[in-house]
């Protein structure tokens, strides 16, 4: 299919001039993509000048934040809805969040789009804790009791599928437009606090199904380069009751 006639992407990168050290890995891990419609978009949050020029010398859209906020989650949560408000005021098919610290594989894009879900994520691994134990995990979770949401065990990940979820951090995430526009980002406290759980409790009150793809399994550079705790998704077949 010819690029325009592809559906138009919106990369959102909100970002910190703290995450300056990650800026050429990630815009190497974008450009590489296998789907080419996108335009990239970063959201300066740090009301940082130089970074933000160095930020627009990339070529990418720069829009820079003016406000200062006592909560890193209320700066986020400010960054990801002046991408949403962006995307939808020029008429994007699709928002794809990309955190700076995150390094999708090549055919994420392609692969997000083809699914033709209104909210899917790829997989980050994070540190979570669990019952007392901190455990390397995929960032997607699924109800537990009561209220309470559980992180997928990696051995439920270690495959290609698409699977539903109940939400998901927003390392790596692609909403359609028609999401968009019935759903913003909100702050919120709790548990589970964030502007992403709460988008997903959000969505799924309007009726949206969220899933995630496991053939999406992205790098996150909060583990460093040579991190033994990034190949945990291609070695650890052995560990399914992790």
């Amino acid at each position: 299919m010819d690029d325009a006639k592809k559906p138009r992407v919106l990369v959102g990168c909100v970002t910190h001039d703290k995450d300056e050290c990650y800026l050429n890995d990630l815009l190497g891990a974008i450009r590489s993509q296998d789907f080419r419609n996108f335009d990239i978009l970063f959201v300066e949050t740090a009301g940082n000048d130089e970074y933000a020029a160095r930020l627009r010398g990339t070529g990418a859209i720069v829009l820079k934040c003016e406000e200062v906020f006592k909560h890193s989650i209320e700066r986020i949560t400010y960054g990801r809805n002046a991408v949403r408000e962006y995307a939808i005021r020029k008429g994007y098919d699709y928002i794809w969040f990309v955190d700076t610290d995150v390094l999708p594989p090549q055919d994420a894009l392609s692969r997000m789009i083809s699914e033709g879900k209104d909210i899917v994520a790829g997989l980050c691994l994070v540190s979570v804790n669990v019952e007392g134990v901190t455990k390397i995990l995929p960032n997607i979770y699924r109800p537990g009791r009561g209220e309470c949401l559980v992180p997928f065990p990696i051995g439920d990940v270690m495959n290609d599928d698409v699977i539903e979820i109940s939400c998901a951090g927003f390392g790596c995430v692609l909403l359609s437009s028609k999401v968009l526009e019935a759903v913003n980002f909100r702050f919120f406290q709790g548990s589970m606090a964030g502007e992403d759980m709460a988008f997903f409790n959000d969505a799924r009150e309007k009726g949206f199904r969220s899933f995630a793809d496991n053939g999406v399994k992205c790098m996150h550079r909060v583990f460093p380069p040579g991190d033994p705790r990034n190949k945990r998704f291609m070695f650890m077949e052995h560990e399914k009751g992790d």
